[in-house]
C-alpha cells in the first residue's frame, strides 16, 4: 500500500508560529518590569503578524495540512481584523488594571487566545475549527477570573467556563451529526442529495450554537454581562471584540460553503437570533447602571445587527459585515479604553452616574467618550452610521426588509442609553467620585488614535469599503 505524504506547509502558519513564540516567552516574565516587557513583546508580535500576513499570502490562496488550513483573501481580512483588535487591547492593557505585579501572564494568555482565533478563521474542517475554538476559550476563562481578589470576577469566570463547556459539547454533537449526514467533517464537501437532510440541519444548527456563544447572540448571551463586569476592564475589552470576529469568520464560512438541504432552515435560525439579540440587548441595556455592564448588553445588540450580514450572503453581506467589524473595533474598544482611564475613588465598578461632570474636568476625554457613544448609536458623522447604513442596505437587497425595520426601531431605542452617557458627562455637575489616570501617554495615544479612526471611517467610508471589496474573493460578493 502506497503511503501518501501529507502536505504540511508550515509556511502557511508563520504568523501563528510567531505569536506562539512570543506567547511562550511572555509567560516567563515576572514583576512590573516583566509586565512592561511582555506588553512590548506581545504588541510587536501582533503587529508583525498584522503586517506579515498580507505580505506573505496576498495574491494566492495558501493551504496547509492537506487543505485543513486555507488562507484566501476573505480569511486574511478576518485575520487582520483580529490582529488589529488584539493590538489595541494589548496597548491599552499595558497601563490598565490587569495587574502589573503579575508579570506577562495576561499577554501570554491573550496571544494564545489569538492563535485560537487564527485557527478558527483559517480552518476548513469542523475538527480544526473546534481545535481553534478550545485554544481560544481556555485562556479567556483564566483571564476573566485573573483578579483573584474580585469575587464577581471569579463568579463571572465560573459562569463563562460552565456555559462555554456546554457550548463546546453542543458543537461536538453538531459535528457528529454533520459527519453522519455527509460522511465528512470538511466544510463545503456535503453532497447535493442527502438521505437525511434533517440530520444535516441538526448538525449545522448545533455547530452554529457553539460558535454563536462566542458572538454572545441571544439565547447564548447569558455569560456576557457577568463576565464583562467581573473581568478587569482590559480583559473585557479584549473579549468584547476579538472573539466575535473569529466567530463571524466561521459563520461566514459555513454560510458560504454549506448549501443545499437544510440551508434555508439555518437561515431562519440566524434571522431569529438576529431579531432576538437586537430586542433583548437594547431593552436590557436601558436598565443598566454600570458602565461596563451596559456595554455588555450593547455588545449583544450589536451582535444581532451584525448577524444581518450573514442573512445577506452571498451578496454584499460579507463586505458589509467586515466593514462593520472594522468600525466596531474602533468605537467599542475606544469606549473600553476610556473606561480604563477612569476609576472610582472609593473603589468598585465604574457606574454611569460616576461620569457626571467629566466634560468640565477632562474635556478631551469626555469628547472621545462622546464620539464612541455616538458611533455605537449609529449617528453621523461617525463610522458607526455608515457601518449600519451599508449593512441595512445589504439586508434590504437580500430581501429582509422586516428584519431591517426591527433593526431601525431598536437603533432608536439604543439612542436613549448611548446619549445618556453624553448627557451625564456634559449636563451634570461633577460628583467627585472619579479619579483620572494621569502620566500614561500610551493609553492617551490609543484613545486619541481610535477617536480619529472612528471619525475617518465616517468621513471617508468609501475608501475603506473599496479596500475591503478588493481583498474579498469575487465568489464572496
Amino acid at each position: 500500500m502506497a503511503l501518501s505524504i501529507p502536505d504540511v506547509n508550515l509556511a502557511s502558519l508563520l504568523p501563528e508560529i510567531l505569536l506562539l513564540a512570543a506567547a511562550t516567552a511572555a509567560l516567563f516574565l515576572s514583576g512590573r518590569d516583566g509586565h512592561r516587557r511582555a506588553a512590548s513583546w506581545a504588541a510587536a508580535a501582533v503587529a508583525a503578524s498584522l503586517l506579515a500576513t498580507p505580505v506573505l499570502f496576498r495574491g494566492a490562496d495558501v493551504a496547509g495540512f492537506d487543505g485543513l488550513i486555507v488562507k484566501d483573501g476573505g480569511t486574511l481580512l478576518f485575520l487582520a481584523l483580529m490582529d488589529l483588535a488584539a493590538l489595541v487591547s494589548i496597548l491599552l492593557s499595558r497601563d490598565g488594571d490587569v495587574g502589573g505585579r503579575r508579570g506577562g501572564e495576561f499577554f501570554g494568555l491573550a496571544l494564545f487566545a489569538l492563535i485560537g482565533m487564527h485557527v478558527m478563521a483559517a480552518g476548513r474542517d469542523l475538527l480544526v475549527v473546534f481545535l481553534g475554538l478550545e485554544i481560544l476559550a481556555l485562556p479567556l476563562y483564566i483571564l476573566v477570573g485573573s483578579d483573584r481578589m474580585a469575587r464577581d470576577g471569579m463568579e463571572g469566570a465560573v459562569k463563562y467556563f460552565l456555559l462555554g463547556s456546554f457550548s463546546s459539547a453542543l458543537f461536538l454533537l453538531g459535528l457528529a451529526f454533520y459527519y453522519g449526514a455527509t460522511g465528512t467533517t470538511a466544510l463545503g464537501a456535503a453532497p447535493r442529495a442527502l438521505s437525511s437532510p434533517a440530520l444535516l440541519f441538526a448538525g449545522l444548527a448545533l455547530v452554529t450554537v457553539g460558535v454563536g456563544f462566542k458572538v454572545a447572540a441571544v439565547p447564548f448571551h447569558m455569560w456576557a454581562p457577568d463576565a464583562y463586569e467581573g473581568a478587569p476592564v482590559p480583559v473585557a475589552a479584549y473579549i468584547s471584540v476579538a472573539p466575535k470576529i473569529a466567530a463571524f469568520a466561521v459563520l461566514v464560512r459555513i454560510g458560504l460553503d454549506v448549501t443545499g438541504p437544510g440551508s434555508d432552515s439555518l437561515t431562519q435560525a440566524v434571522l431569529v437570533m438576529s431579531v432576538a439579540s437586537m430586542i433583548v440587548g437594547n431593552l436590557a441595556a436601558l436598565r443598566q447602571a454600570g458602565f461596563v455592564r451596559m456595554l455588555a448588553y450593547s455588545g449583544i445588540a450589536q451582535a444581532g445587527t451584525m448577524l444581518i450580514g450573514l442573512l445577506a450572503l452571498p451578496g454584499e453581506g460579507r463586505a458589509a459585515l467586515s466593514f462593520y467589524l472594522l468600525v466596531y473595533i474602533f468605537m467599542n474598544l475606544g469606549a473600553f479604553a476610556a473606561a480604563v482611564a477612569l476609576y472610582r475613588r472609593e473603589g468598585g465598578r465604574l457606574q454611569i452616574e460616576d461620569l457626571s461632570g467629566l466634560a468640565a474636568r477632562r474635556p478631551l476625554l469626555a469628547f472621545a467618550m462622546a464620539v464612541f457613544m455616538v458611533s455605537l448609536a449609529g449617528l453621523p458623522p461617525t463610522g458607526g452610521f455608515f457601518a449600519k447604513f451599508y449593512l441595512f442596505k445589504a439586508g434590504i437587497e437580500a430581501g429582509y426588509l422586516p428584519v431591517i425595520l426591527v433593526a431601525i426601531v431598536t437603533t432608536v431605542v439604543s439612542l436613549f442609553y448611548y446619549l445618556r452617557i453624553v448627557a451625564v458627562m456634559y449636563m451634570r455637575d461633577d460628583t467627585g467620585c472619579l479619579e483620572i489616570r494621569t502620566g500614561l501617554p500610551l493609553l492617551a495615544g490609543v484613545i486619541g488614535t481610535v477617536v480619529v479612526l472612528t471619525l475617518l471611517a465616517g468621513i471617508l467610508p468609501g475608501e475603506l469599503i473599496r479596500g475591503i471589496l478588493a481583498v474579498l474573493p469575487p465568489a464572496a460578493l
